[in-house]
């Protein structure tokens, strides 16, 4: 018995220094022909795919979202940071966020709509935030 106990212990070990992976982007295939970039999906750091809409940083449209997680991208496809565009899309607090991402280095906002309620995006942030 003390011989499996020491073994899982060992293993358990390998995992210990294993850090989780981050989220990626995985363009479409389905819209890989098409004129510019509408749509794209991440991949959570947990496998799970999300499929959002591309806007330029400066579009408008892009806060004009109720109840859908934004996310920030840089130049270099990553996600510098996200959140969830809240029930009302109170444009103040958007605002400010885009601006701050805006210096953070994001050129573009992407937007996942199809979370159904507060627990759902709450999960997508928590899989798709990077990591600080």
């Amino acid at each position: 018995m003390a011989a499996l106990a020491y073994r899982h212990q060992d293993q358990s070990d390998l995992f210990a220094d294993r850090q989780m992976p981050t989220a990626h982007e995985m363009p479409m295939r389905s819209t890989a022909g098409l004129v510019g970039r509408r749509f794209t999906a991440w991949r959570g750091r947990s496998g799970r795919r999300y499929v959002a809409s591309v806007f330029a940083l400066g579009d408008e449209h892009a806060l004009g979202f109720t109840d859908a997680v934004l996310l920030a991208v840089s130049e270099d496809r990553r996600i510098l940071a996200a959140r969830d565009s809240g029930p009302f899309g109170v444009e103040a607090a958007l605002t400010r966020w885009q601006q701050a991402v805006a210096r953070a280095g994001a050129s573009e906002i992407h937007v996942h709509l199809l979370a159904e309620d507060g627990i759902s995006r709450r999960a997508a942030l928590l899989d798709l935030m990077p990591e600080v």
